[in-house]
Protein backbone atom coordinates (compact mmCIF):
# COMPACT_ATOMS: atom_id res chain seq x y z
CA UNK A 1 0.00 0.00 0.00
CA UNK A 2 2.81 2.39 0.84
CA UNK A 3 4.49 1.62 -2.47
CA UNK A 4 1.34 2.47 -4.37
CA UNK A 5 0.87 5.67 -2.39
CA UNK A 6 4.51 6.60 -2.95
CA UNK A 7 4.18 5.84 -6.68
CA UNK A 8 1.04 7.98 -6.94
CA UNK A 9 2.73 10.89 -5.13
CA UNK A 10 5.76 10.56 -7.35
CA UNK A 11 3.62 10.61 -10.51
CA UNK A 12 1.63 13.61 -9.25
CA UNK A 13 4.83 15.46 -8.37
CA UNK A 14 6.43 14.62 -11.73
CA UNK A 15 3.33 15.72 -13.62
CA UNK A 16 3.22 18.99 -11.71
CA UNK A 17 6.88 19.70 -12.35
CA UNK A 18 6.70 18.92 -16.06
CA UNK A 19 3.68 21.19 -16.45
CA UNK A 20 5.76 24.15 -15.37
CA UNK A 21 7.57 25.91 -18.16
CA UNK A 22 11.02 27.30 -17.77
CA UNK A 23 11.68 30.59 -19.49
CA UNK A 24 14.07 30.23 -22.37
CA UNK A 25 16.68 32.84 -23.09
CA UNK A 26 17.69 33.21 -26.70
CA UNK A 27 20.85 34.69 -28.15
CA UNK A 28 18.84 37.67 -29.37
CA UNK A 29 17.57 38.26 -25.83
CA UNK A 30 21.13 38.28 -24.53
CA UNK A 31 22.27 40.66 -27.29
CA UNK A 32 19.41 43.02 -26.43
CA UNK A 33 20.41 43.00 -22.76
CA UNK A 34 24.01 43.72 -23.73
CA UNK A 35 22.96 46.45 -26.15
CA UNK A 36 20.70 48.05 -23.53
CA UNK A 37 23.50 48.01 -20.96
CA UNK A 38 25.90 49.46 -23.51
CA UNK A 39 23.42 52.23 -24.40
CA UNK A 40 23.32 53.34 -20.76
CA UNK A 41 27.09 53.79 -20.60
CA UNK A 42 27.48 54.60 -24.28
CA UNK A 43 28.66 58.24 -24.24
CA UNK A 44 31.46 57.54 -21.76
CA UNK A 45 32.43 54.29 -23.48
CA UNK A 46 32.42 55.94 -26.90
CA UNK A 47 34.76 58.65 -25.65
CA UNK A 48 37.08 56.05 -24.13
CA UNK A 49 37.16 54.07 -27.38
CA UNK A 50 37.87 57.21 -29.42
CA UNK A 51 40.62 58.20 -27.01
CA UNK A 52 42.19 54.74 -27.20
CA UNK A 53 41.99 54.77 -30.99
CA UNK A 54 43.99 57.98 -31.11
CA UNK A 55 46.61 56.67 -28.65
CA UNK A 56 47.37 53.09 -29.66
CA UNK A 57 48.83 52.15 -33.03
CA UNK A 58 47.99 48.44 -32.64
CA UNK A 59 44.35 49.22 -31.95
CA UNK A 60 44.33 51.57 -34.93
CA UNK A 61 45.67 48.88 -37.25
CA UNK A 62 43.18 46.26 -36.06
CA UNK A 63 40.27 48.68 -36.39
CA UNK A 64 41.33 49.78 -39.87
CA UNK A 65 41.69 46.14 -40.93
CA UNK A 66 38.18 45.46 -39.67
CA UNK A 67 36.81 48.46 -41.56
CA UNK A 68 38.60 47.27 -44.73
CA UNK A 69 36.97 43.84 -44.48
CA UNK A 70 33.51 45.09 -43.54
CA UNK A 71 31.44 45.38 -46.76
CA UNK A 72 29.49 48.33 -45.35
CA UNK A 73 32.60 50.44 -44.72
CA UNK A 74 35.06 49.33 -47.41
CA UNK A 75 34.29 52.03 -49.96
CA UNK A 76 34.28 54.89 -47.45
CA UNK A 77 37.56 53.70 -45.99
CA UNK A 78 39.15 53.31 -49.43
CA UNK A 79 38.75 57.04 -50.07
CA UNK A 80 40.30 57.88 -46.72
CA UNK A 81 43.24 55.54 -47.33
CA UNK A 82 44.08 57.14 -50.67
CA UNK A 83 43.91 60.66 -49.22
CA UNK A 84 46.13 59.88 -46.24
CA UNK A 85 48.71 57.69 -48.01
CA UNK A 86 49.70 55.53 -45.07
CA UNK A 87 49.62 58.07 -42.25
CA UNK A 88 48.00 56.02 -39.49
CA UNK A 89 47.13 59.06 -37.38
CA UNK A 90 45.65 60.85 -40.39
CA UNK A 91 43.60 57.79 -41.32
CA UNK A 92 42.29 57.45 -37.78
CA UNK A 93 41.42 61.16 -37.55
CA UNK A 94 39.51 60.84 -40.82
CA UNK A 95 37.74 57.68 -39.64
CA UNK A 96 36.71 59.41 -36.42
CA UNK A 97 35.58 62.41 -38.46
CA UNK A 98 33.14 60.22 -40.41
CA UNK A 99 29.99 59.46 -38.41
CA UNK A 100 29.29 56.10 -40.07
CA UNK A 101 32.88 54.84 -39.84
CA UNK A 102 33.14 55.97 -36.23
CA UNK A 103 29.90 54.19 -35.40
CA UNK A 104 31.06 50.99 -37.12
CA UNK A 105 34.43 51.07 -35.33
CA UNK A 106 32.90 51.75 -31.92
CA UNK A 107 30.27 49.07 -32.37
CA UNK A 108 32.90 46.51 -33.46
CA UNK A 109 35.15 47.29 -30.50
CA UNK A 110 32.36 47.36 -27.92
CA UNK A 111 30.95 44.02 -29.17
CA UNK A 112 34.38 42.37 -29.16
CA UNK A 113 35.47 41.52 -25.59
CA UNK A 114 39.14 41.18 -26.55
CA UNK A 115 39.21 44.60 -28.21
CA UNK A 116 37.20 46.19 -25.42
CA UNK A 117 39.69 44.82 -22.92
CA UNK A 118 42.54 46.42 -24.90
CA UNK A 119 40.70 49.75 -24.87
CA UNK A 120 40.19 49.59 -21.13
CA UNK A 121 43.90 48.90 -20.60
CA UNK A 122 44.86 51.80 -22.86
CA UNK A 123 42.62 54.28 -21.07
CA UNK A 124 43.76 53.00 -17.69
CA UNK A 125 40.71 51.12 -16.46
Amino acid sequence: MRKVLFLMCFIAFSTGMSAQTMPSVTTNDMKKVGTDALAKQSPELENQIKDALMKDEGLQKETINYLKKNPETTSALAGILTKNKGSLDGIMKSVLGDKDLTSAAIQWISNNPEMLSKVMKIVGM
